[in-house]
């Protein structure tokens, strides 16, 4: 019995001259955490040991005891040292590597833009906003009675020719391998102009508004057309609303569009919706007017049409063209977009390509 006593101090002796030898060579928090549970879990070497105690003398007990808490508390504190120095060890290395040269050059980041057409919608919404106008949207889905007989273009019209309408299909027409157009006459809109007739119809004189928005037309893509554009137009109807009204503001929108150096001139034209109609032209932003292949050498580039809103229209309108008058104009924001930046090809605008896209980083 007394030899088993000996060689049980024994054992607890070198366990607490081996664990410090060991915690020094675990070298993270993890491989303490396992020695930890070597030494001193439910199944550790300090437990294992403990287990002896029953085969000790009963006088021999409390010391075998006190040796074993003296051992148990010296390795939980040599186990907290160890990870406290590895802890900090790990913290001044991440400092280390986390730390920033405050002197050194910023990194620069790229942050995205508007795209051209937006940067230009947007001046053209700034400048009329100018001019008193509010912003009013519509539906890009439309029916052929809105977007056609309330603007004076009924079926039998020489005029709806103009237009190369894309229809929707009537619902399981193409399932059926006949697609037809909807019986009710839903097309995608040709132009923004269905726009003012809902104006019309939900606001009361005087109203001054644009409409920008998109616009769909069954058209060949090339170099100056697309299947899918963008347009903004105008309206204004009051009681003594003239072409006088709508010249100077054209003017005036022409020089904060193009510069304070910008000339203008009105000439006749037709358009079904608007009686009279003009065309109104800038000088070549080319050429600057002297004649060149962009402006047919004539010195002149359309930007927009332009008219007194027809009785028919404001009829549509539920307003009495007898006690009011107004007049409309219409612009293509593509156009605008390719003759403001030079741009070759229209096609470009709607490219993705970000070598082009790139080139037009002010429009944040």
């Amino acid at each position: 019995m007394q030899a088993m006593t000996e060689q049980l101090k024994a054992d607890l002796e070198r366990l607490r001259q081996t664990a410090s030898a060991r915690l020094t060579d675990a070298s993270d928090a993890a491989s303490v955490d396992e020695l930890r549970s070597t030494l001193l879990g439910r199944n550790g070497e300090l437990t294992t040991l403990l287990k002896q105690l029953g085969d000790v003398p009963v006088a021999e007990r409390p010391s075998i005891g006190q040796l074993a808490n003296a051992v148990r508390g010296e390795v939980e504190t040599a186990i907290s040292r160890r990870l406290d120095e590895l802890r900090g060890a790990d913290l001044d290395r991440r400092l280390a590597d986390e730390s920033i040269d405050m002197s050194a050059p910023g990194r620069s980041v790229r942050v995205g833009h508007l795209h051209p057409l937006m940067m230009v919608e947007r001046d053209l919404r700034e400048i009329f906003h100018a001019f008193g106008f509010e912003i009013y949207e519509g539906p890009e889905i439309e029916t052929e009675a809105m977007n056609f007989e309330a603007l004076n273009i009924p079926p039998d019209h020489p005029a709806r020719d103009l237009w190369d309408t894309l229809y929707v299909a009537e619902p399981g027409s193409v399932e059926q391998g006949l697609p037809r157009p909807a019986e009710d006459g839903t097309i995608l809109r040709t132009h923004t102009s269905p726009v003012q007739v809902r104006a019309m119809l939900d606001l009361r004189p005087p109203i001054r508004i644009i409409t920008p928005g998109r616009c769909f037309r069954y058209e060949a893509v090339d170099a100056s057309h697309n299947f899918e554009f963008f347009q903004v137009e105008g309206l204004v109807v009051d009681r003594s609303t003239s072409l006088a009204d709508l010249k100077g503001m054209l003017e005036q929108f022409a020089r904060a569009m193009y510069g304070d150096g910008t000339r203008t001139r009105f000439r006749p034209g037709y358009y079904p919706f608007t009686e009279p109609s003009v065309a109104f032209d800038v000088n070549c932003l080319v050429c600057g007017g002297s004649g060149c292949p962009a402006c047919s050498r004539t010195g002149w580039m359309t930007i927009l049409g332009a008219g007194m809103v027809h009785p028919h229209v404001l009829r549509a309108g539920n307003i009495d063209p007898d006690e009011h008058q107004g007049y409309a104009f219409g612009m293509g924001l593509d156009r605008m977009t390719v003759l403001r930046y030079g741009i070759p090809d229209l096609r470009l605008l709607m490219g993705a390509d970000l070598r082009f896209l790139e080139q037009f980083p002010m429009g944040a």
